[in-house]
């Protein structure tokens, strides 16, 4: 029976054998013709032209991004008293908790008062030692240092923060070799700080040195890209906008205070396992300063544990972006060479040190600018009993740092020009 049925195929026209081809192909095009006309493809072009439009018009563009839910961080506080200190400072010191730490404690040693570094970010120090210098000074002073920070986060601050009637005079840059390649430090948009100020501005010029891995690229994109992604909080903010009125008519004489939006002792005791900053938990008391030392080698050998040139050069195009918009604002920039502890130096690589020693002068010459190196001052030096571990410093060495800052800047004829009210 096969054989007769092959001897017959065998015998009929090629043509006739091509019909059944020839139907396939019209039955593919009839399908392919169904998918293109389904609900489902209909729905999928509604989805993007909607999408296309959203993001043509940005619907979106006036949600205040200070009323968008935000972990409240270091950074989240900081922005706020910054821009609500009165009077409104003219000198801004960036940095790391190198610097935020040891400016912060000798805050409580001059006030002789307690000094919640969360909210309470103003150096009178600073401005009482300027004022020996120069007697007419009558500007404010704040401290910007950041747990964690790095030279993208200044840069960002500065970006977001430094315009208007909040542009300072001066911003000093107070920076360690860690600052600049930090072993353990992944890319500059994977931290806190960076991830809340890019709410407040366009990163799209930012994402090939933000980002140095491609998920995280892609991520972004597809944030860009795709508008409601990430935008919940916005659409809920616009609505409730809306609404407001309405509802504060209705609900506001029938309702009172809640009871969650008080914060209680038994909340702030668990601050400090909590990425989220409480105020009332980060205190600094005068006559405070002992002798005591926290062993914390482990860490800080792990930051310094190879030169890191990735990183290094990464930041050093944050540093060049960071002075070019200093000077394009007329903002007067000091360079600060960080102190090290005899006991953190031994374990930062000679050569490590001197890139960082480098980069800083460098950088202070290309852009004509003051540079200070705390570490070479003829009548003051740091000893262990200025350092509360390898690298962050007490009372005591937050009061020698500003010292040598404000006289140094007090010696310099422009900026002491700008401190005593001219202009540049």
């Amino acid at each position: 029976m096969p054989n007769k049925t092959i001897a017959e195929l065998a015998e009929k026209p090629v043509d006739e054998l091509a019909v059944p081809q020839q139907a396939s192909v019209k039955t593919q095009s009839k399908r392919t013709f169904n998918i293109f006309g389904s609900h489902a493809f209909i729905a999928l072009l509604l989805v993007v032209a909607a999408n296309f439009l959203l993001v043509a018009f940005n619907p979106f563009t006036n949600v205040d991004p200070d009323s968008l839910p935000a972990l409240k961080s270091w950074i989240f506080w900081t922005k706020q008293d910054y821009e609500h200190m009165q009077p409104k400072a003219d000198v801004v010191m960036l940095g790391s908790s190198l610097l935020m730490n040891s400016v912060w404690m000798q805050e409580a040693e001059y006030l002789q008062k307690d000094v919640d570094i969360v909210v309470n970010r103003r150096s009178k120090y600073f401005e009482s030692q300027v004022q020996r210098y120069i007697p007419t000074y009558k500007g404010a002073a704040f401290n910007f240092g950041l747990p964690g920070s790095m030279l993208s986060d200044d840069y960002m601050i500065e970006r977001t923060m430094f315009d208007g009637d909040r542009k300072p005079r001066f911003a000093i840059l107070c920076l360690g070799p860690r600052d600049l390649m930090d072993t353990s430090f992944s890319c500059a948009g994977a931290t806190t700080h960076f991830k809340y100020l890019e709410k407040f501005t366009d990163t799209r010029d930012l994402l090939d040195i933000a980002y140095t891995s491609a998920w995280p690229k892609i991520n972004f994109v597809l944030r860009e890209a795709i508008y409601c992604l990430g935008k919940k909080h916005h659409a809920q903010i616009a609505s409730g906008e809306a609404l407001k009125p309405v509802s504060e008519a209705i609900f506001k004489p029938v309702t009172g205070p809640s009871p969650f939006n008080i914060k209680t002792d038994f909340d702030k005791q668990f601050a400090f396992y909590k990425t989220e900053v409480e105020k009332g938990v980060f205190i600094a008391k005068p006559n405070a300063q002992t002798d005591s030392f926290f062993d914390n080698g482990k860490d800080w050998k792990k930051r310094f544990k190879d030169s890191n040139d990735e990183m290094f050069a990464n930041q050093m195009i944050w540093f060049e972006k960071l002075m070019k918009e200093l000077k394009a604002k007329n903002i007067a920039a000091v360079l600060v060479n960080m102190p090290v502890s005899e006991l953190g130096a031994k374990y930062i690589p000679p050569a490590v040190y001197k890139r960082h020693i480098d980069a800083l002068k460098m950088m202070a010459s290309k852009y004509d600018c003051l540079y200070v190196d705390t570490m070479q001052q003829n009548d003051v030096a740091f000893d262990m009993k200025d350092f509360s571990d390898y690298g962050h410093m007490d009372a005591s060495g937050g009061r020698k740092v500003v010292d040598i800052v404000a006289r140094a800047m007090a010696n310099d004829p422009r900026c002491k020009s700008l401190l005593a009210g001219g202009t540049r």
